[in-house]
């Protein structure tokens, strides 16, 4: 199985989905960054992600918040 991808959408709303998908496929959400995400468990014993890399086909880096806002909208982080 491929590594999951993201796009961070102009409304700030993170979409994953396959890795086997181009993200070019996701350009009609007008993305502001995309790039790749890793799901895991963090030393904490709690769920974790982590938002890195980039989109060649849309030409798009991940930006340094992106992990934080899909924590918040994936896993619920910052809502306490």
């Amino acid at each position: 199985m491929g590594e999951a991808k993201y796009i961070r959408t102009k409304d700030n709303k993170i979409i994953v989905f396959s890795g086997l998908q181009l993200h070019s496929e996701f350009k009609h959400f007008k993305p502001i960054s995309a790039g790749f995400i890793s799901f895991g468990i963090g030393a904490d014993e709690n769920p974790n992600c982590t938002c890195y890399g980039e989109s060649i086909s849309l030409d798009l880096k991940s930006k340094e918040d992106d992990t934080q806002l899909a924590k918040r909208q994936i896993l619920g982080y910052g809502y306490f």
